[in-house]
């Protein structure tokens, strides 16, 4: 669907892009994720047509493109029916109110359609919004922070309703964003996107457990990095290397044949995360029970297969 080799953005002397490589299949959802400021909106923005590259090597878009905007963009002044309509402003009247009816149905949104956009919900809101985007027809669908305003609760329910949609119209999508929950929920592929280079490019759960480097795991959370000497004749050492010094809260669970200190503790909720000193280093895990401060507790390892 979009093939990108090598594109490169500089305003003024600052490159923004240092040379991007970038593909999406056909019906895939990919995910861009990086820090405030590190070019993920430049680069959706020129995928858009809306900002220039300053150079690249090779651009093929094989479709039309749509973009699905932050906050979603809608007229609160007009009804659902009117914010629809206003994509398709050039077509004759029949085939805008042909084209309308399709797009309620096919989006649910029927009984909507003489409601303004304070009057409905988050949800309907953002099925007005993804059909206002496609209503011209789209092969690829570029979402800008779909749901940095939303709460928490909200967030969880229209990711997954977005996600549905994305997949019953049979089209691309690339999401912008800087919440990695927004990207293992609704993701094929995450790009992480770090100063300007895609550090690493892989499905959420090779990323999760197989981060490709520590600058690509600093990037993700609920990772171990550990950056001290080990000695691998220690057996959690040589497992800890064995793992490129990179490795998961979860791959730790209580109970085992390693102790270690309780250094610090932080209540989260559902789950504590701990500090835990191990000879000369310290590293993390999740439990769903607290500990004493200072507390001797037994580890193991967990290997699993991807």
């Amino acid at each position: 669907m979009l093939e990108i080799r090598n594109l490169k953005k500089n305003f003024g002397n600052i490159a923004v892009l240092k040379g991007i490589d970038l593909d999406i299949k056909k019906g895939e959802i990919v995910s861009i994720l990086g820090e405030s400021g590190g070019g993920k909106s430049t680069l959706l923005r020129i995928i858009a047509g809306l900002e220039k590259a300053s150079s690249y090597d090779k651009y093929q878009c094989k479709g039309k493109i749509a973009m699905m905007f932050q906050s979603y963009a809608l007229f609160p002044h007009l009804n659902v029916a009117e914010n629809i309509l206003f994509a398709l402003y050039d077509l004759k009247k029949e085939e805008k109110l042909a084209k309308l009816d399709e797009l309620v149905r096919t989006f649910e949104i029927s009984s909507l359609k003489e409601k303004k956009i304070d009057e409905i919900s988050g949800g309907q809101a953002q099925r007005v919004a993804f059909a206002r985007a496609v209503a011209r027809g789209c092969d690829l669908l570029l979402l800008d922070e779909p749901f940095s305003n939303l709460d928490q609760n909200l967030k969880n329910d229209l990711r997954n309703e977005l996600k549905k949609l994305i997949r019953q119209q049979g089209i691309s999508a690339i999401m912008v964003t800087h919440d990695i929950e927004d990207a293992y929920n609704i993701s094929d592929t995450i790009a992480l996107l770090h100063e300007g280079n895609i550090v690493d490019y892989n499905d959420p759960k090779k990323l999760f457990f197989s981060p490709k480097n520590k600058k690509s795991a600093s990037l993700l959370p609920n990772l171990n990095i550990i950056e001290e000497e080990l000695d691998c004749d220690d057996e959690f050492f040589a497992w800890i290397v064995s793992k490129n010094c990179i490795f998961s809260y979860t791959d730790i669970k209580l109970g085992g044949s390693f102790e270690a200190k309780l250094v610090e503790k932080e209540f989260l909720g559902a789950y504590y995360r701990l500090k835990l000193a191990y000879k000369h280093i310290c590293f993390f895990m999740l439990v769903s029970s607290s500990y004493a401060l200072g507390e001797r507790i037994s580890f193991d390892i967990i290997t699993r297969e991807l």
